[in-house]
C-alpha cells in the first residue's frame, strides 16, 4: 500500500535509533486551552487589545500596561470530559490561574505607568476519554496487516522494533513455539526459505484510551503605559509538561484469534519563549485601540517512555518497556492582531486573530537534526497545517458592581487532508491509533460582581472538536468518527489595591 511503502522509505534511515516522536505529538504541544481568569475565558479570551486583564500577559503582554491598580488573582475550575474509562474519571478539578500585578505609577511625564507581573496558567489540560468501537472493518482491514509490515521491515534489517517484535511468532531452535504471535509467518513448501510474515483480516475491533495530565506556564511580564494611549510589554514563559496516556486495544481476527494491546506512553517536557505586545489609541477623542503581538517558538527540552503488553486468546504473551529517551522540540512562532472597543464604562467588545504554522514545528538532538528527525521534520511539513484562531468577545455592564459576558472561539484543524501516522519498524511504540482532530468550536459566558477592593469572577466554557480516528494506518480504511467535548465551570477572586 502507498502509506507502507512511504514508511519504509522514511525509517530505513532510522535503523538504530529509538525515537517515536511524530507530526501528532507535536501538534498535541503546540496548540493550548483557553484558560486563565474567568472574565478572560468569559469573554472568549479576546482581551489582547482591550487589556486590563492578568491572562493578557500570556497573549498580547502590552495588555498588563492598562492596569492603573495593583491586582492579585486566583482561579479554580472544574472541567468535565466525556464518560470516563480504563479506571480514570471523566472530570476533574483544576487550578488555573494564580497571578498578581504590581502597578507603578510614575512622574516621568510621557511614561505614565510601569507594571510588574507574574502568572500562573494552566495552558493546556489533557483530560480526554475515548471509547469507541472500530468501524468498517469488514472482514478486511486489521491491524496486524501493519504489523506484519513492520516485521517484514525488521527481519531484512536485524534490528526488531516494540511492534514488530511482540507480534512476530518466535521459534526454539527444535522449531518448537517459545512465543505465539499476531501475525503469520510463511515458508516455500520446496525450498524452505523464509517468505514473509502476514495478517489476517479482523471482524471487530474496539478502542479505548484515557488521556490526563497538563501544560503549566508561568509568564514573567512587564509594560509601560506613554501618554495613555501607546502601551508596550514583554513576557518570558515557562513551561512544564507532563502528559500521560493509557489505551488498550482490542481485535477479533477473521481467523477467529482475539487479541488485546495494553499501552501506556508518558512524556515530561521543560520549555521556555519570548512574547513581545503593543497596544495603541491611534485616536485621541476614540476609545478604539488595536494591538500587536508576536510569540517566540517554545524551546522544550523532553523525556518519553512507554510500554506495552500483550495478550492474545485471554492468555499473556509478551511485554515491552521502553527506555525513557530524550531530545529538544520547537514549536512554531505566532502571531497576533486584536482590536478593542469600549462605550463609556458599561459595554467592551474585543475581537483577536492568531496564526500559527504547524508544519514549521521541528525535533532535534542536542540542537542537532539527525537523519531520523530530518525525516519526521520534513513528514510534519506534509501532514501538519498552518492553524487561525479567531476570537470574539463581549462585555455589558447593567450598573458599576455588576458584569455579564460571552465569547466565542473558531480554531482551525491542525492536521492537513488526510493526514496519517508513521510508526517506524525499529519504534519503540506498540499503538498505532491516530486521530486526525478538526476545527474547535468554543462558547463561553460569564458573569462579574465587583466591591470595594475586590471582586469575583464566574464563567462557563464549552468545547467541541470531532475527529476521524483511525485504529492503525491503511490507507482504504474508512475513519471512525469520534468527539472531544469538554465542558468547565471556573470562578476566580481577585483583589485591587
Amino acid at each position: 500500500m502507498k502509506r507502507f511503502i512511504i514508511s519504509m522509505a522514511l525509517t530505513i534511515t532510522a535503523s538504530t535509533v529509538a525515537f517515536a516522536q511524530d507530526s501528532y505529538d507535536a501538534a498535541r504541544y503546540a496548540t493550548s486551552d483557553l484558560n486563565g481568569t474567568a472574565r478572560y475565558v468569559g469573554m472568549g479570551g479576546a482581551l489582547s487589545a482591550l487589556g486590563g486583564d492578568i491572562s493578557v500577559m500570556g497573549t498580547n503582554p502590552a495588555g498588563t500596561a492598562m492596569f492603573r491598580k495593583s491586582d492579585a488573582t486566583f482561579t479554580f475550575s472544574g472541567v468535565f470530559g466525556d464518560k470516563g474509562t480504563l479506571g480514570h474519571d471523566g472530570s476533574r478539578a483544576s487550578i488555573d490561574n494564580v497571578g498578581i500585578v504590581v502597578s507603578m505609577p510614575t512622574d516621568e511625564g510621557k511614561l505614565r505607568n510601569v507594571n510588574f507581573g507574574i502568572n500562573y496558567v494552566k495552558n493546556k489540560n489533557f483530560l480526554s476519554n475515548v471509547n469507541t468501537p472500530v468501524e468498517n472493518l469488514d472482514g478486511i482491514f486489521s491491524q496486524t496487516f501493519q504489523a506484519a509490515n513492520l516485521a517484514n521491515q525488521s527481519y531484512n534489517n536485524e534490528y526488531w522494533g516494540t511492534l514488530a517484535d511482540m507480534a512476530a511468532p518466535r521459534f526454539n531452535d527444535d522449531g518448537s513455539v517459545s512465543k505465539e504471535g499476531l501475525v503469520y509467518d510463511m515458508y516455500d513448501n520446496n525450498t524452505g526459505d523464509f517468505l514473509g510474515y502476514f495478517g489476517c483480516g479482523a471482524n471487530q475491533a474496539n478502542y479505548q484510551r484515557s488521556t490526563f495530565g497538563s501544560i503549566s506556564q508561568v509568564d514573567a511580564n512587564v509594560s509601560f503605559n506613554v501618554l495613555d494611549k501607546y502601551f508596550f510589554g514583554a513576557s518570558v514563559g515557562f513551561y512544564d509538561i507532563d502528559y500521560n496516556r493509557e489505551s488498550f486495544y482490542e481485535e477479533l481476527g477473521s481467523d477467529g484469534v482475539f487479541y488485546d494491546f495494553s499501552n501506556w506512553y508518558s512524556t515530561r517536557g521543560d520549555g521556555v519563549d519570548f512574547k513581545l505586545g503593543f497596544i495603541c489609541r491611534p485616536i485621541d477623542d476614540s476609545p478604539f485601540r488595536f494591538g500587536l503581538s508576536v510569540h517566540t517558538p517554545t524551546w522544550y527540552q523532553m523525556e518519553d517512555a512507554n510500554g506495552s503488553v500483550l495478550y492474545i486468546n485471554d492468555q499473556y504473551v509478551t511485554e515491552a518497556y521502553g527506555d525513557p529517551y530524550d531530545y529538544d522540540y520547537r514549536t512554531p512562532w505566532k502571531f497576533g492582531l486584536s482590536l478593542g472597543y469600549t462605550v463609556d464604562n458599561y459595554f467592551a467588545i474585543g475581537a483577536e486573530y492568531e496564526y500559527q504554522d504547524l508544519s514549521t514545528c521541528k525535533y532535534s538532538e542536542d540542537g542537532y537534526e539527525t537523519s531520523y528527525f530530518i525525516a519526521q521534520n520534513n513528514f510534519m511539513k506534509d501532514n501538519l497545517a498552518g492553524q487561525s484562531t479567531f476570537k470574539i468577545g463581549i462585555e455589558a455592564k447593567p450598573s458599576d458592581a455588576f458584569s455579564i459576558r460571552a465569547g466565542y472561539n473558531f480554531i482551525s484543524a491542525p492536521f492537513k487532508d488526510n493526514a496519517y501516522r508513521v510508526i517506524a519498524y525499529d519504534s519503540p511504540f506498540a499503538d498505532t491509533d491516530f486521530t486526525n482532530w478538526k476545527a474547535t468550536n468554543r462558547f463561553t459566558v460569564g458573569l462579574g460582581y465587583r466591591y470595594k477592593g475586590g471582586y469575583i469572577d464566574l464563567a462557563y466554557q464549552y468545547s467541541a472538536t470531532k475527529g476521524d480516528f483511525y485504529a492503525f494506518d491503511e490507507v482504504d480504511l474508512k475513519p471512525t468518527s469520534i468527539e472531544n467535548n469538554r465542558s468547565q465551570l471556573m470562578c476566580t477572586f481577585g483583589f485591587r489595591f
